[in-house]
């Protein structure tokens, strides 16, 4: 009878031992489910966290990348006005009327009425010495009238004859300057290349050194008389 009442004892504590021990695993268990159930809480918020941060910066990303975009689009709009301009001011230039290009031979027979105009620019240059000589020798002899040389009234007489000749031809300084400078002034020309242009200079020294060699000789012959010879020649009047 003894035995039979522990072994009833035994079995009576022993599911209530289980019991506290099943209890105890299920507090444990569940401190584990709520601490994970934290971290994960944790670990959550702060995943929200980066990704608000992530998508600020794909907001600002995107903002900044439609601003370059209309930049860009600006830029090219601008690059396009200006092409346009240019162009715009480039046509005029390669499209010039056919009357202002001047063929190499009419440049030519321009250098060569320049040439001619300035020898005569000589010739008028050379009768005014002359005439200033003359009347210089007129003015000698009407001083000398009073000492009676007989050779003074044949002197005035040649003198004056060659002053009639002079004024008798008809040459204006002024007129002749004034072509002259008409035929310095060329419209230029566009279709002439580099070599042509380099021909039309040489073709120019050459005629202004035909043209200086005219006038070395003297249109008529006659040297053109320096300050030095007219006074010379006032001086030899003088002697006489």
């Amino acid at each position: 009878m003894i035995i039979l009442a522990v072994d009833f004892e035994i079995n009576v504590f022993n599911p209530n031992k289980g019991l506290a021990e099943s209890r105890e695993a299920l507090k444990r268990i569940e401190a584990t489910l709520k601490s994970t159930e934290d971290a994960h809480a944790a670990e959550t918020s702060q995943l929200e966290v980066q990704v608000s941060g992530l998508e600020r910066d794909l907001g600002k990303s995107v903002s900044a990348l439609f601003r370059m975009k209309k930049e860009k689009k600006a830029k090219a709009s601008e690059v396009r006005s200006l092409q346009r301009q240019i162009q715009s001011q480039e046509e005029p230039r390669t499209r010039e009327p056919a009357g202002t290009v001047v063929p190499r031979d009419e440049f030519h027979a321009c250098l060569t009425r320049m040439a001619v105009l300035f020898v005569s620019l000589m010739a008028v240059r050379k009768k005014d010495l002359a005439l200033a000589a003359i009347e210089g020798g007129l003015g000698e002899i009407q001083l000398l009238k009073g000492k009676a040389v007989p050779t003074l009234d044949s002197e005035e007489a040649r003198l004056l004859s060659h002053k009639e000749e002079l004024m008798a031809s008809e040459s204006d300084f002024d007129l002749i300057l004034s072509l002259l400078k008409s035929e310095c002034t060329l419209t230029p020309w566009l279709e002439e290349t580099e070599g042509q242009g380099r021909a039309a200079e040489e073709g120019e020294g050459d005629t202004v050194e035909r043209g200086d060699g005219e006038v070395a000789e003297g249109g008529d012959g006659d040297a053109v008389p320096s300050s030095d010879e007219v006074e010379d020649e006032g001086g030899a009047q003088r002697s006489a």
